[in-house]
């Protein structure tokens, strides 16, 4: 499982790249949930954007004039339910499979007046908490100054609200990864303790002047590998030929007596090697420009007036590879989509993934989401559904059947047989 947090700083600005990035989100990492801040829409906006990303249920908070707002999209895989709600604060309890515990998603108010606010909030939420517990989000708050970037020193009380929540709630920080300058996600012992591997990860700062946050929670339960399909391409790629004869023969291994099965799975893994290091040229260009753009915003001193070159090119960029592939998708579609292709199996990609099965209840009406407690539920159903009772007798099961032989082994002809059954 997998909770994205970002500050977007607005949706759907001109020359912006939040879109872009969202659908970055979507198809590199597609989180469980997301979190937005700073949307600065309407609900009716963020329904929309639910919907083109693929995500099944959305929560919002309105924005406050043109700034805040936030949003909340998760998938109908986890079971969410929403417990507290303000312009700061979206606490909820998540059930994920056989895991259950308490999120609270967090956007720390940027001006000093109103953050004590948000930390008294938080720590009359965990009074009674006990149970695991995690937060995530933009805190907009640090615990000192080793950790501020650029201007004047506070004062060391101004801090001690901030480390005062956090100690009252019970909170740990995670272990992070890439560079960062706040706080971004925290768990109390008991929240660590069922999910030891956990980590964050900041991403690259593209598209909002904030890094967005991937907290990846080290769940017990294996991960989906994805259906490997022969891909037409191939037939036209020289590389591919050599690379499957040997494969096939066995060169890097030098084992050559493999069954039909061990060299069809070999086969499998180098074309599933060597598919996902050919990049199309246009995805080339985006990569390099959001390279330059990572390393200009990731100076103490950037220069604006490149970055907003660059923002311009990667903006264009974006909109061609995206034409690109809708003018390309309606030819194939044309061609291709009615056959058993790869095309077809993932233009109905979104529809399957509707009729998973996120859930199953049992005969006593509780409900199990994680994959051994819904396997262990239709196995119970259906051998008690063949199982039998085990009757002294089966005669009352005959009692209304009429009887085609009389007693004693004769039977009753009312026609002569014909010649032919006479003769067989």
């Amino acid at each position: 499982m997998s909770i994205l947090s970002w500050n977007c700083q607005g949706l759907g600005r001109t020359q912006g790249l939040t879109i872009q990035r969202l659908w970055e989100f979507r198809r590199l990492h597609f989180p469980e949930i997301m979190f937005l801040m700073e949307t600065k829409n309407c609900r009716d906006v963020l329904v929309d954007l639910q919907v083109w990303l693929g995500y099944d249920r959305v929560f919002t908070v309105n924005p406050i004039g043109l700034s805040g707002g936030l949003a909340l999209f998760w998938k109908n895989t986890i079971k969410l339910d929403i417990k507290y709600a303000d312009k700061n604060i979206i606490d909820m309890h998540v059930q994920f499979g056989e895991f259950c515990f308490f999120l609270s998603c967090i956007y720390g108010e940027p001006a000093h007046d109103g953050k004590s606010i948000v930390w008294e909030s938080l720590s009359r939420i965990g009074v009674n908490r006990k149970e695991q517990w995690c937060m995530v989000g933009d805190f907009n708050e640090i615990l000192n100054n080793k950790e501020k970037l650029g201007g004047p020193l506070r004062a060391e009380a101004s801090f001690r609200p901030f480390g005062d929540m956090l100690s009252g709630c019970g909170m740990e920080e995670l272990e992070a990864s890439d560079n960062r300058f706040t706080w971004s996600a925290f768990g109390n012992k008991a929240w660590l303790k069922m999910f030891p591997g956990s980590n964050q990860k900041f991403l690259e700062k593209r598209g909002s002047d904030h890094r967005p946050v991937l907290l990846k929670l080290r769940a017990l339960q294996e991960s989906y590998k994805g259906q490997f399909r022969f891909d037409k391409k191939f037939l036209f790629q020289p590389m591919v030929r050599k690379k499957i004869l040997e494969v096939w023969n066995g060169g890097s291994t030098g084992s050559v007596n493999r069954n039909v099965a061990k060299r069809l799975r070999d086969c499998r893994g180098v074309l599933g090697r060597w598919k996902k290091s050919r990049i199309f040229k246009a995805r080339d260009i985006i990569h390099l420009l959001e390279q330059k753009l990572e390393w200009y915003e990731s100076r103490n001193f950037p220069c604006w007036h490149a970055m907003k070159i660059i923002k311009k090119e990667l903006y264009k960029a974006y909109r061609e590879d995206e034409m690109f592939w809708q003018q390309r998708s309606r030819e194939r579609w044309l061609r291709l989509g009615d056959r058993n292709s790869k095309f077809f199996h993932a233009s109905v990609k979104s529809n399957r993934s509707r009729r998973l099965l996120s859930k199953i209840r049992d005969r006593n009406g509780i409900e199990h989401w994680s994959e051994a407690a819904k396997a262990q539920v239709a196995v119970d159903y259906f051998s008690d559904l063949f199982k039998s009772s085990n009757p002294p007798s089966f005669q009352p099961l005959f009692h209304d059947m009429v009887p085609r032989k009389k007693s004693g082994g004769q039977f009753s002809v009312s026609k002569p047989l014909a010649r032919q059954v006479l003769m067989a």
